[in-house]
């Protein structure tokens, strides 16, 4: 696992998903980023883009993370509808991947495991 700490952007899937997201912002990124939520095996690049894009859900609803790019949040929040539609699937998926995931298993084989569901949930509590 490509980290060097256990906050949604602190992993290499995450900050390069943002990074082309940024480029081009599109709600059907989104979309695809939290669309694997039926899957029975949710592998950890995909969780990881999912924790990435429920970020930019919660900016749409006016709860952004100080941590997520500024031009990102600006983006977001100029189509709070858009959002909206997708608070619900964003919450889901993200707690299937802290519950049952690839990399929940990955997280659970660290000390920081209790730290990194605590950040999970903290973006949770945003949506």
């Amino acid at each position: 696992m490509g980290a060097w700490g256990l906050l949604f952007d602190e992993n290499d899937d995450a900050a390069d998903w943002l990074a082309e997201f940024g480029d081009a912002p599109d709600w059907s990124a989104i979309d695809e980023a939290l669309g694997f939520v039926g899957e029975d095996y949710l592998e950890a690049p995909d969780c990881s883009n999912a924790l990435a894009a429920a970020e930019v859900v919660a900016a749409g609803i006016g709860k952004a993370s100080p941590r997520l790019d500024p031009a990102i949040v600006e983006w977001a929040s100029q189509s709070p509808q858009e959002a909206e539609r997708r608070r619900t699937i964003a919450a889901d998926v993200l707690a299937r991947v802290r519950d049952d995931s690839e990399l929940s298993e990955l997280w659970q084989e660290s000390d920081e495991f209790p730290d990194w569901q605590a950040s999970v949930n903290e973006t949770l509590s945003r949506l």
